[in-house]
């Protein structure tokens, strides 16, 4: 594990995969967020001691999730060796396995058109877009949907977030979160309306993004891509380079 990634990750287990409590496990760190039961991101077992095999940390997720009454199962694996020898056999059980790449900004961006015309707005203000993107996944209802943007509210408590978008008239049409504590800071949730793809909206706000957190002295930027889909060919143009990924492994209640 680089220290790159290593950084970029203590930071997200302050941010976007922290719960409200945590419990010690043989495996690692049990993450729960009681209020938010439905988002998964907070309610996951960090595993940082291997396990041995699929069958013995599946065993282990059903006695401490099924025991916390959570319907659904997750595994966050940071040591992406140990992520990859198990996934194989989490896939063969028809659970779902994730790879997440860290990307960290290089420190230059080229020049794109529509920065200076992104705008700061509240989260309030992209509730209702983002909600149709989360009832556009076939696992989005109005409940997770809730769930997903209320724990903003938990991020936004313990360190700065803001919001940056690209309007059409009033509409945010793409958008992005900003996290920020001290000189570390972090780009999220980055999305598009189906209508107002392929424009090069989400590369300006991105891109202002990062400028605002520079500015304000953020020497460590980072994001988190989807290491199977095309947004992290997207980010290294803009100037981010891969430093690890982790596996994560979940199944449905």
């Amino acid at each position: 594990m680089s220290d790159a990634f290593a950084r970029a990750f203590a930071f997200m287990r302050r941010a976007d995969i922290a719960g409200t409590r945590e419990e010690p496990h043989p495996l690692g760190v049990a993450v729960f967020d009681d209020e938010h039961r439905l988002r998964w991101d907070s309610n996951y077992l960090l595993v940082e001691r291997d396990p041995g095999s699929a069958d013995a940390l599946a065993a282990e997720l059903d006695l401490l999730q099924g025991g916390a009454g959570l319907a659904h199962r997750k595994a966050v694996v940071p040591d992406e060796r140990v992520g990859d020898r198990l996934a194989p056999s989490f896939e063969a059980m028809g659970w779902e396995v994730g790879r997440t790449l860290v990307m960290v900004h290089g420190g230059q961006t080229p020049p794109v058109a529509g920065a200076d015309e992104v705008r700061e707005v509240s989260p309030a203000a992209l509730r209702p877009a983002r909600t149709r993107a989360i009832l556009g996944y076939p696992w989005g209802t109005e409940e997770v949907a809730r769930a997903l943007l209320d724990s903003k509210d938990r991020i936004a408590a313990r360190m700065r977030l803001r919001c940056y978008a690209r309007l059409a008239g009033e509409e945010p049409v793409s958008w992005a979160d900003l996290y920020s504590d001290g000189d570390e800071a972090q780009v999220e949730d980055v999305a598009t309306e189906p209508a107002h793809r392929g424009r090069g909206l989400a590369s300006s706000v991105v891109v202002r993004a990062v400028q605002v957190a520079r500015s304000e002295g953020a020497s460590f930027v980072f994001l988190a891509a989807d290491d199977a889909d095309w947004p992290k060919e997207l980010y290294a143009r803009l100037g981010f380079v891969g430093v690890g990924r982790y596996v994560h492994v979940t199944r449905a209640g």
